[in-house]
Parts: C-alpha cells; sequence; structure tokens
C-alpha cells in the first residue's frame, strides 16, 4: 500500500474518536499497568513544570500531569478526540490548554517546555522526524523529552502469545506501514528514532521496557509482558 499522508492519518484517527470513551481517568490497562508508571517515574516530581502533552488524544494524562500539580499544554489534530479533551476541561477546569494542532508541521512553540512527553504517538506518524524535532524544540535547555512506542522489536499482537509462546519476528530493518483498527502503524527500528534524538542535540537519560509483575500477569491472563515487552519509553535531554 502507498504511505498514507498525515492529512489521512489525521482523518483516520478523527474517524475512531469515540474509542476515547473506552478510556478510563488512568487509561487503558496497558498505559495504567505498563506506560504510566514509567512515565511519572522518569517524570519525578511535577510541581509547578511546564509540561507539553505531544498528540494527548482525548487528554487522560494532561489530567494526570495537572493533578500532580503542573501547568499542562495538550497539542492533538484530530477533531473528535481534541473536542473530547475540550469537554472535560469544561467540566473540571484543571487549567489544561489544548491545542488543535498536527505535531509534523507545529514549529511555533520553542523553548518553553521543562517536558515533553509523546505518549504512543510516534509510530502512528509518517512524518514522524518533522514531530520530534518539534518536541524537541520547544523543550527549554536541559529539558526532559519522553516519548513511549509500541516496541519495534516485538510487533507482534499479544492475541499469538498464548498458543505460541515466543514473539516472531519476520522484517525488522525495513521500515514499513500497515493498516490498524485505528489508522495505521508505521514500522521504523529503534535506531531510526534513538539515532533522531542524538542528533537533534540530546542526551540519552534512561531507557525503559515496562514489565508485568507475574502475580498480575497471572490474574490478567497476560504471561507475554512478563518475557517480552510490548512498549518502550525513551528518556533523553536537550542538552544546554
Amino acid at each position: 500500500m502507498s504511505e498514507p499522508t498525515n492529512a489521512e492519518v489525521i482523518r483516520a484517527w478523527a474517524a475512531a474518536s469515540d474509542s476515547a470513551a473506552a478510556f478510563g481517568e488512568e487509561g487503558d490497562f496497558a498505559r495504567q499497568h505498563l506506560l504510566n508508571p514509567a512515565i511519572f517515574a522518569l517524570l519525578g516530581d511535577v510541581t509547578g513544570k511546564q509540561i507539553l502533552d505531544a498528540g494527548c488524544g482525548q487528554g487522560y494524562l494532561c489530567r494526570l500531569l495537572a493533578r500532580r500539580g503542573a501547568s499542562v499544554t495538550g497539542i492533538e489534530p484530530a477533531e473528535g478526540l481534541y473536542r473530547s479533551a475540550l469537554q472535560r476541561e469544561e467540566a473540571e477546569r484543571l487549567g489544561i490548554t489544548y491545542l488543535q494542532r498536527d505535531l509534523s508541521t507545529c514549529t511555533a512553540i520553542q523553548n518553553a517546555f521543562d517536558a515533553v512527553i509523546a505518549n504512543m504517538v510516534l509510530m502512528d506518524i509518517p512524518d514522524y522526524t518533522a514531530a520530534m524535532r518539534n518536541c524537541i524544540a520547544a523543550l527549554k535547555p536541559g529539558g526532559d523529552f519522553i516519548f513511549s512506542l509500541l516496541h519495534p522489536c516485538f510487533e507482534e499482537p499479544g492475541s499469538a502469545w498464548p498458543h505460541k509462546g515466543y514473539v516472531e519476528v519476520r522484517e525488522y530493518l525495513h521500515e514499513y506501514v500497515k493498516e490498524q483498527s485505528f489508522a495505521y502503524l508505521f514500522h521504523r527500528p529503534l535506531s531510526s528514532y534513538i539515532n533522531l534524538v542524538i542528533q537533534e542535540g540530546c542526551m540519552l537519560r534512561q531507557i525503559v521496557e515496562p514489565q508485568l509483575s507475574q502475580e498480575l500477569a497471572r490474574h490478567i491472563g497476560n504471561e507475554r509482558d512478563v518475557h517480552v515487552p510490548s512498549f518502550i519509553v525513551i528518556h533523553a535531554a536537550r542538552q544546554q
């Protein structure tokens, strides 16, 4: 298939905006038990910090950050998700600013934030290099860039694990795009993301591959995330 454009991807996410209703106050299961703990551990105390949630969806992470004392801005291009975030802010005033913008073309915000988070966003964007550059440019010198991805080394769906007991990888080094239930997945080698962060003047701080506990895995029937990570979280800092 030909690679979809940013505009086509945004339209696809707009069409899937009803999925926002399925998110709880702390996101879905993976966010609650794998991604959120890793992100908050890397951020540390956010009290008084200026934080950008880049690709915020319906704004669950913005709200969690605001309740912890951060001053939060969320950027989301898809109409329905953006409207959902605005409606929640109107219902519960947390002081969050939401902007409807495409990360890959949003060049106006520079040197403004103590931290920028792109949570499960970059593998959904065709022009990820522009999006990452804009995220880094939005940081104050010394600011933290934290981004999470569906782990590109282990993208086989978790539903295959119970009858196989392993993750199968057939093509890793080449970039390609696949249709998903919601929009598209853009596969890229992990090195593509890490090298770009370094080239844009950031220093790697930490890489986390979140893991479920054996107890929780047994309870929900998900042994895969005990042994093979579904996600990866990367923490870098913009150099002074």
